[in-house]
């Protein structure tokens, strides 16, 4: 991937960290959809066992893509799936299940997916098939730092000795896209590695 290509990706993941809409009563919900499968919305009322990341308020500006279970959905889709009736994301307890067609949203692969302008989506595990280990000194905008369970986009250090890195993901934790940051040698003592799309 291109010094180029790096820049557009995080332009791309900055706008679905930005993206600003409304949600109704009808992009709610907890339960079973009409496939089968099970759908639990980060929106306000949600209380999740390992996380408590219910955010989104219908009738109200809501900021950052939804984190959407085994979801890869352009803004566009994401905007007319609003429309539509479709449900705000998706925060399964067991993501072992699949994720939901009657969703709209990005899981952190799916949000790679997109800015990498992938032909269909990804797993995280599958980064390595598609993307060169790096060494972490050679890191730019666009590259990412990936284990088999999660994948996330490098933006930049955010101080002179490169210690501490600003990402941009997708995560069930937080329930969107967002910004966040780390201490790099945490990243590596966790098996993070760095790499780029070939």
């Amino acid at each position: 991937m291109t010094e180029e290509a790096g820049k557009r990706a995080i332009e791309k993941a900055l706008l679905y960290s930005k993206h600003e809409w409304y949600a109704s009563e009808k992009n709610v919900m907890h339960g079973i959809d009409k496939n089968g499968r099970y759908v639990d919305t980060p929106d306000i009322t949600w209380r999740g066992e390992e996380f408590d990341c219910g955010w989104w308020k219908p009738g109200q500006l809501n900021v950052g893509i939804p984190y959407g279970w085994g979801n890869a959905s352009s803004l566009e889709e994401f905007d007319l799936g609003i429309v539509e009736g479709k449900y705000a994301g998706n925060v399964p307890e067991d993501t072992s299940r699949y994720g939901s067609h009657e969703c709209v949203g990005v899981d952190c692969s799916g949000l790679v997916t997109v800015c990498w302008e992938l032909p269909k989506k990804i797993r995280a595990r599958d980064i390595p098939e598609i993307a060169d280990l790096i060494d972490i000194k050679d890191i730019r905008q666009g590259d990412v730092f990936a284990i088999s369970s999660h994948v996330m986009l490098f933006k930049e250090f955010i101080n002179k000795d490169k210690c501490k890195v600003r990402i941009i993901d997708s995560t069930r934790s937080i329930g969107k896209v967002s910004q966040r940051e780390f201490l790099l040698e945490d990243l590596l003592c966790q098996g993070y590695r760095a790499y780029r799309k070939r």
